[in-house]
């Protein structure tokens, strides 16, 4: 590992590529901790978009933002490249940093990821997830359908609000102010995306259409932390209890008061939650006590 260390929540920005697809890196508080937490955010969360989360949890990680190829400013990543190919991606990167042991933080796509690294390769201390995606329910299949198709037909309206409705809780939203600002900022954001993004979604989409089945049963022996919000009615509570199941050493937090958008909703209990997912063992148990 690099003995280089940078000053608290100080960064660097790293371009690189792997078979000729660029994949981004951003680096906060290097050699701070002695693993980084390597953070993949969602299918529409790049690099700039997680900074509020990626600089409070700098305070007490070396973390490591990543944008995938297909996601940020990386362009477009054809979906019959899987997300094996991203992990591969992923793991370039890492070592091309001089790193040989990290922690992993995936949340909703990015778990999707996440997941597939840790079976990938040796070298994962702690699997994090958020909202963790073992495989797209037979109605949400649907639902993504319906949503390509709207693309296509350039139907942004209704594209937003399908989308919308979603990743957040349309009953959460009639009592929680936070969550109803946080979906209409979603539904303008969609509305007035890029030609860019709207390639993006089609390809994330339909990559996990076509790859995004993991087989829980191949989770390998790492400690694991699976979390969404209470309200999560796009990748329930249940289903990531079953994820945090397959794991030998694993738990399941629920974080009150939140759905799809918990880092919005819910911003510090999101990152005090991933915090201690970073805590060894007898650190967690003295928390507990």
């Amino acid at each position: 590992m690099s003995s280089l260390h940078s000053l608290p929540n100080e960064s660097a920005f790293h371009c690189f590529s792997y078979e000729g697809f660029p994949i981004h890196v951003k680096e906060y508080s290097r050699g701070l901790t002695e693993k980084p937490l390597v953070f993949i955010g969602g299918a529409f969360q790049n690099i700039q978009q997680i900074e509020k989360v990626s600089l409070a949890l700098a305070k007490e990680s070396w973390v490591i933002a990543v944008d995938t190829p297909g996601n940020g400013d990386t362009g477009v990543l054809p979906y019959s490249y899987d997300f094996e190919f991203i992990c591969r991606a992923i793991h370039s990167a890492i070592k091309k940093l001089g790193i040989d042991c990290v922690n992993v933080l995936g949340c909703s796509y990015g778990s999707i990821v996440a997941m597939r690294y840790a079976q990938m390769y040796l070298g994962v201390d702690k699997l994090i997830l958020g909202s963790a995606m073992e495989q797209l329910p037979r109605h949400l299949e649907y639902e993504f359908n319906l949503l390509l198709f709207l693309l296509k037909w350039n139907r942004m309206e209704e594209f937003a609000d399908g989308f919308t409705n979603l990743l957040t809780n349309p009953d959460f939203r009639e009592t929680n102010r936070l969550c109803r600002l946080t979906a209409d900022k979603l539904r303008h954001a969609l509305v007035n995306a890029s030609t860019g993004m709207k390639e993006q979604f089609k390809h994330n989409t339909m990559r996990i259409l076509k790859h995004g089945h993991t087989d829980l049963a191949l989770m390998p022996d790492v400690d694991a932390t699976v979390f969404t919000g209470e309200h999560d009615h796009f990748l329930p509570v249940s289903a990531n209890q079953r994820v945090a199941a397959s794991f030998k050493r694993s738990r399941f937090i629920s974080i009150p008061d939140a759905d799809h958008m918990f880092h919005v909703e819910q911003f510090r209990a999101t990152v005090q939650t991933i915090l201690s997912g970073l805590k060894d063992e007898d650190d967690k148990l003295e928390l507990a006590a």
